[in-house]
Formats: C-alpha cells, sequence, structure tokens
C-alpha cells in the first residue's frame, strides 16, 4: 500500500519522531478508510477535512500537513503524476496564551512517591526536556554533571545538571542496571511513552510536562540577565523567535515595567 510506503520512508529515512509518525498514519489511514488516495482530487480531500467538524483548527492544521507530506513525496517518488494536496491551504488558529508550570505544580512533582516523576520534573523544569528527550534517556547520554540531548530536527545540546538531578538520575540507573534507559517500560524492553509521562504529569503535578519547559526557558531568559541567545541555545531552537515563546511575561515583570515608566520622582 502506498501510505504504508510513504510511513516507512518517514520513519527510516526521514528519521521523524515516533510521535509524528504515529500521528500521520493515524490520519492517513482515516484518509484511505474514506478516499481512495491514488485517485483523490483536491475537491475530495478539501471535502473530507471540512467534514470532521469534531476538528479543532490546530488539527486541521496536522491533517492538512500530513495529507500535503504524503503527496508530495508520491510525486517526487515517482508513484503519482500529480499532487492533489498541493491547493490545501492551512486555517487560523486563534492565539492561545502557552501555559507555564507553577511553583505549586513543581513543588508536587518534587513531593511524589514516584520517583520517575521527581525526576521527570526536574528534568523538566531545570533542564528544558521536552517530554520526549525525557522518555529517551539514556545514561549513555550523560557524562558526569552534564546531559547530550539530541531535540527537534537533529538539533543537538548540553545542558548541566543540578547535584538533585544527578542524583535522582544516579537512582533510576541503580534501579534498572541492565536497561539502556532511565525510564524504561517494564512491556517490552524500550523505554516509557509519552503518553504515560504526560498522564502522570496531569495527575501528579496538576499540569502537562511541556508547562515544565516553558518554567525553565522563563527561568534562564531572567536569570542570565534577559540574554535570548543563551536561552535559544539551552532550549536547543533553531530560531529566537520560538524561543520568545517561552519566556513569559508574569505580573511581577508587569509591576516592575510600571515602576520603570513612572513620571512621578
Amino acid at each position: 500500500m502506498i501510505i504504508d510506503d510513504y510511513l516507512a520512508y518517514i520513519a527510516d529515512v526521514r528519521r521523524l519522531s515516533h510521535n509524528t509518525v504515529r500521528q500521520r498514519t493515524t490520519y492517513l489511514m482515516k484518509l484511505a478508510a474514506d478516499v481512495d488516495p491514488l485517485t483523490a482530487t483536491t475537491t475530495q480531500l478539501r471535502a473530507w477535512i471540512a467534514a470532521h467538524h469534531d476538528w479543532s483548527a490546530q488539527t486541521v492544521n496536522v491533517v492538512t500537513a500530513a495529507v500535503r507530506s504524503f503527496y508530495r513525496w508520491a510525486v517526487e517518488s515517482g508513484r503519482l503524476d500529480r499532487d492533489p494536496a498541493l491547493a490545501l491551504r492551512y486555517v487560523a488558529v486563534p492565539a492561545s496564551k502557552p501555559r507555564i508550570a507553577t511553583r505549586d505544580n513543581i513543588d508536587a512533582g518534587l513531593a511524589s512517591r514516584r520517583l520517575e516523576v521527581r525526576a521527570m520534573t526536574l528534568l523538566g523544569a531545570e533542564c528544558g526536556l521536552r517530554v520526549h528527550e525525557i522518555a529517551k534517556l539514556r545514561p549513555v547520554d550523560r557524562d558526569g554533571a552534564w546531559l547530550t540531548i539530541i531535540g527537534k530536527g537533529g538539533q543537538l545540546r548540553s545542558v548541566h545538571m543540578s547535584p538533585e538531578l544527578r542524583s535522582a538520575l544516579d537512582e533510576l540507573a541503580a534501579r534498572h542496571p541492565d536497561s539502556p534507559w532511565y525510564f524504561p517500560s517494564s512491556k517490552n524492553g524500550g523505554h516509557l511513552t509519552t503518553e504515560t509521562l504526560r498522564r502522570w504529569s496531569r495527575c501528579e503535578l496538576g499540569t502537562n510536562p511541556h508547562s515544565l519547559r516553558h518554567r525553565a526557558g522563563t527561568t534562564v531568559y531572567r536569570g542570565t540577565g534577559n540574554n535570548l541567545r543563551v536561552t535559544q541555545v539551552f532550549l536547543g531552537h533553531r530560531n529566537p523567535a520560538t524561543t520568545a515563546i517561552y519566556v513569559h511575561v508574569e505580573r511581577d515583570d508587569l509591576v516592575r515595567a510600571g515602576e520603570a515608566a513612572r513620571l512621578a520622582a
């Protein structure tokens, strides 16, 4: 099946993340169940997307990206001679304020009876790791107090760990001496899924694990004298505009701004 060939390509050649491959698998299989991907027209693709009224604007854009990527590959690989997805357009997504973990969220994570949750909290809030980077973390990625992380797009970065985090990782490694992962799964010899870590975070911290990364970015920005370049490297972003999203303006920032702008002596 042509979709199977595409999925193998993005997994084995493009080496996209497991979550991306899984997500595109879901939506392309939905497409194949409703429309013949070999004969689909632009009008049919638009109608198929529009028929899913339950999809948010963000989901529509994810589906559009998957469909466009699939057909672009199909044409470039010679499997199709036309690209019906070329005219598909993304929709506007209402702006929403990214969530940042509170001190209460972090304290709840650090107080967890589960070592994995305490380590996850430190990795997110202190080192700014993404949830999939936490799930795949290995002892071989560590050199003393440093972790080497391969992030999105193959971006390589190094992060320095606190003594508390080093101790937590030491304890995790000691619990699972035969595993190549800090967060091993008991099911298949692999690592814990990001879904498991997200569930623990929601249940025990009351927030999603990505909000810890937002907290780390904001804290680093403030602690380095508002140095956006250092924060960019710390978070592993290609574009500083992306980093700016992680630098939250909070009420105390606005209080200081008001004091700075005050006309009275």
